[in-house]
């Protein structure tokens, strides 16, 4: 099935419990946690699940998925933080989906919805053994911006786009190092 037949649009929710079981058949190849990890992070879901609040007013879930007819094939999650960053929290694709330029789209829209609601960067932090999307937003114009730990995922880098042109020069000045000539 050619890219052309997915459209994306923004939703409130996906449904329950079909996108956690999506999001575990797309992430398992990275993930795949101990049982005792795995133990852990349910009882953790769980908590959260039987605990949960909306999301702030300050601060609310931008959600797109892209869709092949009704079934949803990608998404991509994200909110707004302080000084005009757009946290790009979520996405994945269907292995069937993939290659066909779908997160490339994902990617393009959720930068456009960020601008749109006043984002001046594009944040995000992935597993390092996540190579296709990195490869994907470094295509993109995303630059690596710093590397963290966590329990969970492990290594993780953080990818940064700033969305106006000036900005992503400056980054570059004041954060890439410069070899002088000669």
């Amino acid at each position: 099935m050619p890219a052309s037949t997915i459209t994306i649009r923004p939703v409130d929710r996906f449904p329950e419990p079909e996108f956690t079981q999506l999001q575990r058949e797309v992430f398992r190849d990275i993930e795949e946690p101990s049982e005792r990890l795995a133990a852990a992070l349910q009882a953790e879901s769980a908590a959260r699940a039987a605990n949960a609040v909306e999301t702030p007013a300050y601060a609310p879930m931008r959600r797109l998925g892209a869709y092949e007819g009704e079934q949803l094939v990608g998404w991509t999650c994200g909110w707004m933080e302080r000084g005009g960053v757009f946290y790009m929290a979520n996405s994945g694709v269907i292995a069937l989906q993939r290659r066909r330029g779908i997160y490339s789209r994902l990617l393009a829209e959720t930068c456009d919805l960020a601008r749109a609601g006043g984002a001046v960067v594009v944040r995000s932090q992935h597993s390092v053994l996540n190579n296709a999307v990195l490869i994907a937003k470094l295509r993109a114009g995303f630059h690596v911006s710093g590397l963290s730990q966590a329990a969970q995922m492990g290594t993780l880098v953080e990818l940064t786009l700033h969305l106006a042109p000036e900005r992503q020069q400056l980054f570059r000045q004041r954060a890439i190092p410069h070899v002088a000539p000669g």
